[in-house]
């Protein structure tokens, strides 16, 4: 259907700028979730899409991009779910030679890919995308008390593990 009003073309143009705004740093935050970069591109997908539909009254909330990101979160831990039932799981290899920093990306990563969902999504958030507890609460529908909690615990782990790492 083609775009008629003024009204119209504005809810696109604004869709259209959180997408541009948004995307790539969404596919990353689903990727340290535990998705690989083809099943985080989908998802990515399809939380805009889904959130397309509703877009005239999504950008009148106060954080749309965070909806985008709740719908996403949410349908990362359906597809983690699944793919968990079906009995299929990645393990992170590290071969012996790799450089120190990669070293510490890798076992972060694999630390924030065996947290509860809830805790590793907080930690993505705020940890990798740079959003505050206030900001991580309100887009994940949770007190920020909750997600300061959740940031404390995955901070722990991650320095945990780094500490026994080599």
């Amino acid at each position: 259907m083609p775009i008629t009003s003024e009204a119209e073309k504005e809810v696109a143009a604004d869709f259209v700028a959180t997408f541009q705004g948004h995307y790539g740093r969404m596919v990353r935050a689903l990727q340290l979730s535990g998705l690989d970069r083809s099943a985080a591109e989908d998802v990515a997908q399809e939380a805009f899409a889904r959130s397309l539909n509703h877009w005239a009254r999504v950008r009148k909330g106060a954080n749309p991009a965070g909806y985008v990101y709740r719908a996403a979160f949410r349908q990362a831990r359906r597809s983690l779910r699944a793919r968990a039932c079906e009995g299929l799981t990645e393990e992170v290899a590290v071969g012996g030679d790799v450089s120190d920093e990669a070293t510490l990306r890798v076992t972060a990563q694999a630390v924030l890919a065996g947290m509860p969902a809830r805790r590793r999504t907080c930690a993505v958030m705020c940890l990798v995308l740079g959003f505050t507890t206030k900001e991580a609460a309100r887009s994940l529908g949770i007190a920020e008390g909750t997600v300061r909690k959740q940031l404390e615990l995955a901070r722990k782990a991650i320095a945990e593990a780094l500490a026994a790492s080599p």
